[in-house]
């Protein structure tokens, strides 16, 4: 019982630092996987708003033609379907409800500008969050005053 007392301290310390130790290891382990999962997310969100950037840079129909193209193409659906197994559940909504009513849109050819911008800056809404500003207080408008020089007329909005 002696020896007991004697060494129970310095045990306590040993399997204190063991366990801080194996801790300390896991949380780094997992940051590391974050932070891969972050670049990897970004890579992908990347490939899929590029066609649409393509639109924002080119309005004419042979632009919004070659985009049609780039949605449509093997490639791109794999990207959509990374995005649905590494994205985020946000980004994923908003990914599928832009593309919802794009596909509703094409089948009645009925178009409101309003709601396609604000789909389109509720994704890269999310994206941004997804990205680690989650504290953003960004608006969905925000998102796209810089690709959109009347969109405040457009939204029928006072810029705040």
């Amino acid at each position: 019982m002696n020896w007991l007392q004697a060494l129970g301290p310095s045990l306590l310390i040993v399997l204190g630092g063991l366990l801080t130790w194996i801790i300390k290891s896991r949380i780094e382990e997992l940051r590391a996987i974050e932070e891969k999962l972050r670049e990897t997310r970004s890579e992908i969100y990347s490939q899929i708003l590029a066609p649409y950037i393509s639109l924002f840079s080119d309005l004419s129909p042979e632009g919004q033609a070659r985009v049609a193209v780039i949605i449509t193409s093997e490639e791109y659906r794999k990207t959509a379907i990374d995005l649905a197994l590494l994205g985020s559940d946000e980004v994923i909504q908003a990914y599928n409800s832009l593309m919802s009513y794009a596909f509703q849109t094409e089948a009645t050819g009925n178009l409101d500008p309003k709601e396609m911008m604000r789909l389109w800056g509720r994704m890269l809404l999310e994206i941004r969050r997804s990205l680690g500003n989650k504290k953003t207080k960004l608006s969905e408008l925000d998102m796209l005053r810089a690709m959109i020089k009347d969109i405040d007329s457009l939204q029928g909005q006072k810029r705040s």
